[in-house]
């Protein structure tokens, strides 16, 4: 007798305010997994699969938390307090091991739940509505979202010319419990990013209501990055091309508006403004809570409160850049040598409660240095050091001369400390860094070409996957 399982979704609940009721609900009984295959009968069951598609990206292992605070800290933004209860610990001496990532690296599990639920919505043979077609259009964009960072964490750099062979594991057929997979090339894995997110611009997700929802903007702004890190022939112009197309129908913020956008305390303030392009929902009754939320780590006054930022960084920021009011050492440890700052990107109390600030993964202003990258990688440089002096001006910032990459590189790091980005900067253009400060028992310099830059496969996949390979110079 064949195998019949009804699928519940009993995970992270997530509450969206402009849908009818809780964006994350059981699974209704129409939707079932038969044999592996996937049967969804009605708009509603994938309506219900989509929400836990969205509910996977929310959880703290994955862009609530951790993919952002691994961003800063396998760089040389960020480091953890002395004045700390142990999280992150291994990753800010870098010190890892395959079998450490079971703690610090769930975003690797999480991904491919997304990824699964994506294919889902996908693979469904449900008659194609402007409804049905709108949520398919976001399951591309969120499996192409889900495949670009676990490249961008677990594969080696499509520019280095090294260790190629190396993708991901990429799966885009129906759920199968017993099916294991290996590593596509890095080619390959890209080429299937650029599909995914191709197919997540649609005319029926050009806009969403709620930033929760992944839309045709987000789909263009991920195209242009994932583009811009490949860089084959012909892709940084295509990374220019979708950068523009999302900055000719949308504003960027401004700099007076950088303080409320960042430092509101409430949800109007800080949730689904027009440079956000995609965020995480939180509600009262749906956050990560007081051990996992972005807002303990980086709230001065935080839960945790021991994401530090290097001080010899924030310290060179021009005393006339607004940015640099948005870093504060305000109850910083006295124990750090030196002491370090806070950014205050994420707010712990919204509305008189705390977890409930909704977490931006994705801004508008990314765009314009997507753009200006590969302006200057194509020969463009001049004039992309004219726009972003331009840029740097009106946030009160210095004036750039020289290398025009350079530049680009040292005006964004400010722009968007804290926010997750550094480490796929460092990564894309083949640039090593040096922890200048704080840093104890741990690695200090790492080359362009370390090992560093591609996490270990976590020992338990090894030991379930005999195809899966792990990356060279990591054990098992």
């Amino acid at each position: 007798m064949k195998k019949i399982t009804i699928l519940a979704i009993a995970a992270f609940m997530t509450t969206f305010s402009s849908c009818s009721e809780d964006l994350l609900d059981e699974m209704p009984v129409d939707t079932i997994i038969y044999d592996g295959n996937i049967t969804i009968k009605t708009e509603k069951g994938m309506y219900s699969v989509l929400n836990g598609m969205y509910s996977e990206f929310a959880s703290a292992d994955a862009l609530a938390t951790d993919g952002i605070i691994l961003g800063e800290l396998i760089s040389d933004n960020a480091f953890i307090s002395r004045r700390n209860d142990g999280r992150f610990k291994i990753t800010n001496t870098m010190t890892w091991t395959p079998s450490d990532t079971n703690n610090d690296f769930v975003i690797y599990n999480k991904m491919y739940d997304v990824v699964a639920m994506a294919n889902m919505i996908i693979n469904s043979e449900l008659e194609e509505s402007d409804v049905v077609k709108g949520y398919k259009a976001q399951a591309y964009a969120a499996r192409g979202i889900a495949f670009y960072y676990l490249a961008s964490f677990y594969a080696a750099n499509p520019t280095s010319g090294a260790n190629q062979e190396y993708g991901i594991a990429i799966h885009t057929g129906n759920y199968n419990p017993n099916a294991y997979y290996g590593r596509s090339t890095v080619a390959e894995t890209y080429a299937q990013i650029i599909s995914d997110l191709e197919n997540g611009i649609s005319e029926f997700n050009e806009a969403t209501v709620n930033k929760g929802y992944l839309s045709a903007t987000a789909s263009r702004i991920m195209l242009a990055k994932a583009y811009l890190t490949r860089g084959e022939a012909g892709d940084y112009q295509k990374a220019i091309q979708y950068a523009d197309e999302v900055l000719a129908t949308n504003t960027t913020i401004t700099a007076t508006e950088l303080d409320s956008y960042f430092k509101g305390t409430t949800s109007g303030e800080l949730n689904n403004q027009p440079e956000t392009v995609f965020e995480i929902n939180m509600s009262v009754i749906a956050n990560p809570g007081v051990n996992r939320s972005i807002s303990a780590f980086y709230d001065p006054y935080g839960a945790k409160n021991y994401l530090m930022f290097r001080a010899d960084f924030i310290n060179s920021i021009a005393e006339g850049d607004i940015r640099k009011d948005l870093f504060t050492q305000e109850n910083a440890s006295e124990t750090d040598a030196p002491k370090g700052y806070y950014v205050q990107k994420f707010t712990q109390t919204v509305d008189g409660t705390n977890f409930t600030g909704n977490v931006r993964v994705l801004r508008l202003t990314e765009a314009k240095f997507i753009k200006w990258e590969a302006m200057a990688k194509i020969g463009q440089g001049t004039a992309a050091l004219a726009e972003l002096n331009a840029f740097a001006a009106e946030r009160g910032g210095v004036q750039y001369e020289g290398d025009a990459l350079t530049a680009i590189l040292a005006e964004k790091r400010i722009e968007f400390l804290g926010e997750g980005q550094r480490f796929f900067d460092l990564k894309r253009n083949n640039l090593g860094f040096v922890k200048t400060s704080n840093v104890e028992g741990g690695v200090s310099s790492v080359a362009a070409d370390n090992k560093l830059f591609v996490l270990p496969i976590p020992s338990s996949t090894l030991n379930l996957n005999g195809l899966m390979t792990q990356y060279p110079g990591w054990g098992n």
